[in-house]
């Protein structure tokens, strides 16, 4: 997970993005909790497109990932890979290939916390705050210890407050 430095990250839906790949963002450093699942050796494409998501290589990481969905895999690991997919076109900026393997992952395994964060960060990349929260709040319900999700809630919340700044400044009194 990528610690975002409040003060620096100037725009809110990087930020965000940082958050669900657990990659750094401008202004940030290394956690160490992944928003990427890894999977075991029962279905290596999705495990060495886990791998390749978390090393930062997402056309090679989603590659691999969607291949691996069309093998054959355990229900949790197809689920896992769905979130690691949304992962990945999220990264791409492809929001709505995004939200549909999100979509896909929390309806094959509605426990996998990280699918909600995923969800969350393409909803706050998309200006949907309180849908971000929402999942978030839900992933923490699964996780309520997990320092990526309160991460998460913490820059979800600042950049509903900024988006939130900003409209009522630029309104003519």
């Amino acid at each position: 997970m990528a610690t975002i430095h409040q003060a620096r990250c100037s725009r809110p839906a990087l930020c965000a993005i940082a958050l669900l790949a657990g990659l750094p963002a401008a202004g940030a450093t290394k956690g160490d909790a992944q928003s990427v699942t890894i999977l075991g050796a029962a279905n290596s494409q999705l495990a060495d497109g886990a791998s390749a998501l978390r090393a930062g290589h997402v056309a090679e990481g989603l590659r691999l990932t969607l291949a691996g969905l069309n093998e054959p895999a355990e229900l949790r690991d197809i689920a896992a890979g769905h979130a690691n997919a949304c992962a990945g076109y999220a990264l791409l900026k492809q929001w709505d290939e995004a939200l549909d393997q999100c979509n896909q992952a929390i309806g094959l395994d509605n426990t996998n916390w990280r699918a909600y964060n995923n969800r969350a960060a393409v909803y706050s990349a998309r200006g949907l705050f309180d849908l971000a929260i929402h999942d978030i709040e839900t992933g923490l319900g699964l996780a309520p210890n997990s320092e990526t999700l309160l991460e998460s809630m913490r820059v979800t919340q600042r950049n509903k407050r900024i988006i939130l700044d900003r409209s009522h400044h630029s309104v003519p009194s």
